[in-house]
Protein backbone atom coordinates (compact mmCIF):
# COMPACT_ATOMS: atom_id res chain seq x y z
CA UNK A 1 0.00 0.00 0.00
CA UNK A 2 1.29 3.43 -0.60
CA UNK A 3 1.02 5.96 1.86
CA UNK A 4 -1.06 9.09 -0.60
CA UNK A 5 -3.13 8.96 -3.57
CA UNK A 6 -3.00 11.86 -5.61
CA UNK A 7 -5.93 11.71 -8.32
CA UNK A 8 -5.76 14.61 -10.58
CA UNK A 9 -8.92 14.39 -13.34
CA UNK A 10 -8.05 16.78 -16.69
CA UNK A 11 -9.81 18.35 -19.42
CA UNK A 12 -8.45 21.41 -21.92
CA UNK A 13 -6.07 22.48 -19.18
CA UNK A 14 -3.11 22.44 -21.17
CA UNK A 15 -1.89 26.09 -20.24
CA UNK A 16 -2.09 24.96 -16.42
CA UNK A 17 -1.29 21.69 -16.54
CA UNK A 18 2.68 21.42 -16.07
CA UNK A 19 2.37 23.98 -13.21
CA UNK A 20 0.15 21.39 -11.22
CA UNK A 21 1.97 18.11 -12.15
CA UNK A 22 5.42 20.07 -10.87
CA UNK A 23 3.67 20.53 -7.89
CA UNK A 24 2.93 16.96 -7.17
CA UNK A 25 6.69 15.52 -8.36
CA UNK A 26 7.88 17.57 -6.06
CA UNK A 27 5.94 17.00 -2.92
CA UNK A 28 8.94 15.49 0.01
CA UNK A 29 6.71 12.53 1.09
CA UNK A 30 8.33 9.26 -0.64
CA UNK A 31 5.40 6.94 -1.12
CA UNK A 32 3.22 8.71 -3.22
CA UNK A 33 0.62 7.05 -6.26
CA UNK A 34 -0.15 9.91 -8.82
CA UNK A 35 -2.91 9.19 -11.34
CA UNK A 36 -3.66 11.53 -13.36
CA UNK A 37 -6.68 11.03 -15.73
CA UNK A 38 -7.12 12.29 -18.87
CA UNK A 39 -10.48 12.98 -19.90
CA UNK A 40 -10.42 12.57 -23.13
CA UNK A 41 -8.85 16.42 -23.38
CA UNK A 42 -8.92 17.32 -27.15
CA UNK A 43 -5.92 19.46 -26.69
CA UNK A 44 -2.60 18.55 -25.64
CA UNK A 45 -3.42 17.21 -22.68
CA UNK A 46 -2.55 13.56 -22.81
CA UNK A 47 0.74 13.94 -24.47
CA UNK A 48 1.67 16.02 -21.66
CA UNK A 49 0.91 13.11 -19.18
CA UNK A 50 2.34 10.65 -20.89
CA UNK A 51 5.63 12.84 -21.14
CA UNK A 52 5.60 13.27 -17.34
CA UNK A 53 5.03 8.98 -16.74
CA UNK A 54 7.93 8.42 -18.77
CA UNK A 55 10.19 10.31 -16.25
CA UNK A 56 8.76 9.58 -13.06
CA UNK A 57 7.72 5.87 -12.32
CA UNK A 58 5.18 7.33 -9.54
CA UNK A 59 2.92 8.69 -12.21
CA UNK A 60 -0.30 6.14 -13.45
CA UNK A 61 -1.96 7.83 -16.70
CA UNK A 62 -5.54 7.01 -17.56
CA UNK A 63 -7.04 7.94 -20.81
CA UNK A 64 -10.32 7.51 -21.14
CA UNK A 65 -13.56 8.72 -23.05
CA UNK A 66 -14.89 12.17 -21.84
CA UNK A 67 -17.00 11.29 -19.00
CA UNK A 68 -16.94 14.41 -16.82
CA UNK A 69 -15.72 15.55 -13.89
CA UNK A 70 -17.35 12.89 -11.32
CA UNK A 71 -16.21 9.92 -13.46
CA UNK A 72 -12.37 10.66 -14.01
CA UNK A 73 -12.18 10.72 -10.38
CA UNK A 74 -14.23 7.73 -10.11
CA UNK A 75 -12.06 6.14 -12.72
CA UNK A 76 -8.92 7.14 -10.64
CA UNK A 77 -10.47 5.86 -7.35
CA UNK A 78 -10.56 2.42 -9.04
CA UNK A 79 -6.84 2.57 -9.36
CA UNK A 80 -6.04 4.14 -5.78
CA UNK A 81 -3.14 2.24 -3.69
CA UNK A 82 -2.56 4.84 -1.30
CA UNK A 83 -4.08 4.76 2.69
CA UNK A 84 -5.03 8.57 2.30
CA UNK A 85 -6.61 10.51 -0.94
CA UNK A 86 -6.17 13.99 -2.35
CA UNK A 87 -8.23 15.29 -4.97
CA UNK A 88 -6.27 18.69 -6.70
CA UNK A 89 -7.58 20.05 -9.81
CA UNK A 90 -5.11 20.10 -12.85
CA UNK A 91 -5.63 24.64 -13.36
CA UNK A 92 -3.99 24.34 -9.35
CA UNK A 93 -1.17 23.92 -7.68
CA UNK A 94 0.16 23.04 -3.63
CA UNK A 95 2.18 24.07 -1.72
CA UNK A 96 5.89 22.28 -2.01
CA UNK A 97 5.32 20.12 1.66
CA UNK A 98 1.36 19.98 1.21
CA UNK A 99 1.23 16.16 1.11
CA UNK A 100 3.55 15.47 3.81
CA UNK A 101 2.01 18.48 6.14
CA UNK A 102 -1.21 16.45 5.95
CA UNK A 103 -0.37 12.98 5.97
CA UNK A 104 1.62 13.67 9.28
CA UNK A 105 -1.46 15.26 10.74
CA UNK A 106 -3.22 12.59 9.57
CA UNK A 107 -1.23 10.15 10.66
CA UNK A 108 -0.42 11.70 14.25
CA UNK A 109 -4.56 12.40 14.80
CA UNK A 110 -5.81 9.08 12.78
CA UNK A 111 -8.17 11.54 10.80
CA UNK A 112 -11.27 9.87 8.58
CA UNK A 113 -11.07 13.47 6.78
CA UNK A 114 -8.38 16.09 7.57
CA UNK A 115 -9.31 19.31 6.39
CA UNK A 116 -7.20 22.71 5.70
CA UNK A 117 -7.28 25.81 3.80
CA UNK A 118 -6.39 26.92 0.19
CA UNK A 119 -5.54 30.51 -1.34
CA UNK A 120 -7.48 31.81 -4.50
CA UNK A 121 -6.11 33.55 -7.39
CA UNK A 122 -6.78 35.17 -10.79
CA UNK A 123 -4.48 35.19 -13.51
CA UNK A 124 -6.73 38.11 -15.38
CA UNK A 125 -7.04 40.23 -12.11
CA UNK A 126 -3.76 39.54 -9.95
CA UNK A 127 -6.04 41.85 -7.32
CA UNK A 128 -9.56 40.19 -7.20
CA UNK A 129 -11.76 41.00 -4.42
CA UNK A 130 -10.04 39.87 -0.65
CA UNK A 131 -13.38 38.21 0.14
CA UNK A 132 -12.55 35.91 -2.63
CA UNK A 133 -8.82 35.83 -2.15
CA UNK A 134 -9.65 34.35 0.77
CA UNK A 135 -12.94 32.66 0.65
CA UNK A 136 -10.81 28.90 1.78
CA UNK A 137 -9.25 30.18 4.81
CA UNK A 138 -10.78 29.79 8.19
CA UNK A 139 -10.81 32.45 10.84
CA UNK A 140 -12.31 30.51 13.82
CA UNK A 141 -10.89 27.21 15.76
CA UNK A 142 -12.43 24.32 15.70
CA UNK A 143 -11.89 20.92 17.92
CA UNK A 144 -8.65 19.32 17.58
CA UNK A 145 -10.26 15.80 16.77
CA UNK A 146 -14.24 15.60 16.67
CA UNK A 147 -17.18 13.57 14.23
CA UNK A 148 -17.22 14.76 11.00
CA UNK A 149 -21.06 15.83 11.67
CA UNK A 150 -19.47 18.19 14.77
CA UNK A 151 -17.01 19.32 12.16
CA UNK A 152 -19.99 20.28 9.82
CA UNK A 153 -22.20 21.57 12.22
CA UNK A 154 -19.78 24.09 14.09
CA UNK A 155 -18.72 25.12 10.38
CA UNK A 156 -22.01 25.84 8.89
CA UNK A 157 -22.50 27.62 12.41
CA UNK A 158 -19.33 30.18 11.84
CA UNK A 159 -19.95 30.31 7.89
CA UNK A 160 -17.05 28.52 7.17
CA UNK A 161 -17.84 25.28 5.42
CA UNK A 162 -16.26 25.04 2.39
CA UNK A 163 -17.51 21.43 0.11
CA UNK A 164 -14.76 21.15 -2.53
CA UNK A 165 -12.84 18.00 -2.34
CA UNK A 166 -9.76 19.45 -3.03
CA UNK A 167 -9.26 21.37 0.54
CA UNK A 168 -9.83 17.61 2.36
CA UNK A 169 -7.76 14.61 2.95
CA UNK A 170 -9.43 11.41 2.93
CA UNK A 171 -9.04 8.15 4.55
CA UNK A 172 -9.48 5.98 1.66
CA UNK A 173 -10.56 3.00 3.86
CA UNK A 174 -13.88 5.72 5.29
CA UNK A 175 -14.52 5.86 1.07
CA UNK A 176 -14.53 2.33 1.01
CA UNK A 177 -16.43 1.38 3.86
CA UNK A 178 -19.69 3.34 2.93
CA UNK A 179 -18.89 3.05 -0.81
CA UNK A 180 -18.88 6.40 -1.31
CA UNK A 181 -18.32 7.42 -4.97
CA UNK A 182 -18.95 10.91 -6.84
CA UNK A 183 -22.70 11.15 -8.49
CA UNK A 184 -21.69 10.82 -12.19
CA UNK A 185 -24.03 13.22 -14.44
CA UNK A 186 -24.12 16.31 -12.39
CA UNK A 187 -22.62 19.55 -11.25
CA UNK A 188 -22.16 20.12 -7.48
CA UNK A 189 -20.86 16.41 -7.21
CA UNK A 190 -18.28 17.60 -4.51
CA UNK A 191 -21.61 18.87 -2.09
CA UNK A 192 -22.85 15.52 -2.12
CA UNK A 193 -19.62 13.35 -1.71
CA UNK A 194 -18.15 15.40 0.97
CA UNK A 195 -21.23 16.06 2.93
CA UNK A 196 -22.01 12.80 2.92
CA UNK A 197 -17.94 12.02 3.96
CA UNK A 198 -18.67 14.09 6.81
CA UNK A 199 -21.28 12.29 8.44
CA UNK A 200 -20.13 8.79 8.12
CA UNK A 201 -16.39 10.03 9.87
CA UNK A 202 -15.85 9.56 12.82
CA UNK A 203 -12.41 11.51 13.17
CA UNK A 204 -12.29 14.76 11.50
CA UNK A 205 -9.55 17.28 12.11
CA UNK A 206 -9.50 20.92 10.69
CA UNK A 207 -5.60 22.28 10.45
CA UNK A 208 -5.22 26.27 9.46
CA UNK A 209 -2.41 25.47 7.46
CA UNK A 210 -2.67 27.09 3.58
CA UNK A 211 -1.22 24.20 1.56
CA UNK A 212 -3.47 24.37 -2.04
CA UNK A 213 -3.56 26.86 -4.88
CA UNK A 214 -7.29 27.68 -6.05
CA UNK A 215 -7.51 29.26 -9.39
CA UNK A 216 -10.05 31.65 -10.72
CA UNK A 217 -10.98 30.58 -14.30
CA UNK A 218 -14.12 32.38 -16.55
CA UNK A 219 -14.34 29.40 -18.62
CA UNK A 220 -14.19 26.67 -15.80
CA UNK A 221 -17.38 24.44 -14.82
CA UNK A 222 -18.40 26.91 -11.99
CA UNK A 223 -17.97 29.66 -14.84
CA UNK A 224 -21.79 28.10 -15.64
CA UNK A 225 -23.22 27.99 -12.28
CA UNK A 226 -26.56 29.45 -13.41
CA UNK A 227 -27.40 27.34 -15.94
CA UNK A 228 -30.66 25.04 -15.98
CA UNK A 229 -28.01 21.98 -15.12
CA UNK A 230 -26.90 23.48 -12.17
CA UNK A 231 -30.57 24.18 -10.61
CA UNK A 232 -31.22 19.80 -11.85
CA UNK A 233 -28.33 18.52 -9.68
CA UNK A 234 -29.05 20.74 -7.06
CA UNK A 235 -32.33 18.74 -7.39
CA UNK A 236 -30.67 15.42 -7.87
CA UNK A 237 -28.43 16.55 -5.12
CA UNK A 238 -30.74 16.52 -2.36
CA UNK A 239 -32.72 13.66 -3.60
CA UNK A 240 -30.18 11.64 -3.04
CA UNK A 241 -29.73 13.19 0.70
CA UNK A 242 -33.28 12.30 1.03
CA UNK A 243 -32.51 8.50 0.08
CA UNK A 244 -29.92 8.14 2.57
CA UNK A 245 -32.59 9.92 5.63
CA UNK A 246 -32.88 6.88 6.94
CA UNK A 247 -28.89 5.95 7.45
CA UNK A 248 -28.28 9.48 9.39
CA UNK A 249 -31.13 9.88 10.96
CA UNK A 250 -30.78 6.66 13.33
CA UNK A 251 -28.00 8.09 14.76
CA UNK A 252 -28.27 10.86 17.08
CA UNK A 253 -24.74 12.16 16.46
CA UNK A 254 -25.67 12.70 12.72
CA UNK A 255 -29.20 13.38 13.12
CA UNK A 256 -29.04 17.51 13.32
CA UNK A 257 -25.97 17.53 11.12
CA UNK A 258 -28.15 15.90 8.73
CA UNK A 259 -30.81 17.88 9.03
CA UNK A 260 -28.89 21.19 9.00
CA UNK A 261 -27.27 19.78 5.53
CA UNK A 262 -30.30 19.13 3.61
CA UNK A 263 -31.74 22.58 4.61
CA UNK A 264 -28.65 24.07 3.13
CA UNK A 265 -29.27 22.51 -0.09
CA UNK A 266 -32.90 22.81 -0.12
CA UNK A 267 -31.43 26.88 0.04
CA UNK A 268 -29.27 27.03 -2.49
CA UNK A 269 -31.29 25.13 -5.17
CA UNK A 270 -34.14 27.41 -5.01
CA UNK A 271 -31.22 30.47 -5.06
CA UNK A 272 -29.76 29.00 -8.10
CA UNK A 273 -33.70 28.33 -9.64
CA UNK A 274 -33.56 32.47 -8.65
CA UNK A 275 -30.53 33.32 -10.66
CA UNK A 276 -30.98 30.62 -13.65
CA UNK A 277 -30.63 32.08 -17.23
CA UNK A 278 -33.42 29.58 -18.29
CA UNK A 279 -35.94 30.86 -14.61
CA UNK A 280 -38.33 28.93 -13.29
CA UNK A 281 -39.30 26.56 -16.40
CA UNK A 282 -41.79 24.19 -15.98
CA UNK A 283 -39.78 21.24 -15.01
CA UNK A 284 -38.61 23.11 -12.66
CA UNK A 285 -41.69 24.02 -11.35
CA UNK A 286 -42.79 20.26 -11.48
CA UNK A 287 -39.47 19.96 -9.30
CA UNK A 288 -40.36 22.03 -6.70
CA UNK A 289 -43.69 20.25 -6.49
CA UNK A 290 -42.49 16.87 -5.96
CA UNK A 291 -39.45 18.17 -3.47
CA UNK A 292 -42.52 19.93 -1.63
CA UNK A 293 -44.57 16.60 -1.43
CA UNK A 294 -41.53 14.77 -0.86
CA UNK A 295 -40.99 16.84 2.32
CA UNK A 296 -44.03 16.92 4.07
CA UNK A 297 -44.88 13.01 3.55
CA UNK A 298 -42.08 13.01 6.20
CA UNK A 299 -42.98 15.99 8.01
CA UNK A 300 -39.86 18.03 6.58
CA UNK A 301 -38.56 15.49 9.24
CA UNK A 302 -39.16 17.77 12.22
CA UNK A 303 -37.39 20.32 11.26
CA UNK A 304 -38.22 23.92 10.88
CA UNK A 305 -35.33 25.41 8.74
CA UNK A 306 -35.83 22.60 6.21
CA UNK A 307 -39.20 23.20 6.51
CA UNK A 308 -38.94 26.81 5.71
CA UNK A 309 -36.69 26.35 3.01
CA UNK A 310 -39.03 23.95 1.26
CA UNK A 311 -42.16 26.96 1.24
CA UNK A 312 -39.63 29.99 1.26
CA UNK A 313 -40.59 30.82 -2.41
CA UNK A 314 -44.51 29.69 -1.89
CA UNK A 315 -44.62 32.41 0.91
CA UNK A 316 -43.16 35.03 -0.84
CA UNK A 317 -45.33 34.60 -4.35
CA UNK A 318 -48.45 34.32 -1.80
CA UNK A 319 -47.58 38.00 -0.28
CA UNK A 320 -46.89 38.98 -3.52
CA UNK A 321 -50.00 38.13 -5.27
CA UNK A 322 -51.74 39.49 -2.09
CA UNK A 323 -49.57 43.03 -2.77
CA UNK A 324 -50.76 42.94 -6.66
CA UNK A 325 -54.68 42.33 -5.60
CA UNK A 326 -54.52 44.89 -2.69
CA UNK A 327 -52.72 47.52 -4.61
CA UNK A 328 -55.68 48.96 -6.95
CA UNK A 329 -57.76 48.90 -3.99
CA UNK A 330 -55.51 50.76 -1.84
CA UNK A 331 -53.53 53.22 -4.41
CA UNK A 332 -56.25 55.90 -4.49
CA UNK A 333 -56.60 56.02 -0.98
CA UNK A 334 -52.25 55.95 -0.27
CA UNK A 335 -52.71 59.03 -2.96
CA UNK A 336 -55.22 60.83 -0.77
CA UNK A 337 -53.37 60.57 2.34
CA UNK A 338 -50.40 62.41 0.60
Amino acid sequence: MKSVSIIVPIYKVEKYLRQCIDSIICQSIDDLQIILVDDGSPDGCGAVCDEYALSDDRIIVLHVQNGGLSAARNNGLALCEGKYVFFADSDDYLEKNAVDVLFNAAEQAQTDILLYDAISFDDENPSPDNAEINKYIRKHTYPSVCSGAEMFLQMQKNDEYRSPVQYCFYNKSLLDEHGLRFHEGILHEDQEFNFFALLYARRAKHIHDVLYHHRFRSDSIMGKRFSKKNTDSWYEVIKTAMSKSDVFLSSPQTAQAFKTGLAWMIENYFIYIKRSVDGESAETKAQIQILRRSLKSVGYYGDERIKNAALNRRKKSIIKSVKLKLYPRLSPLLRKKK
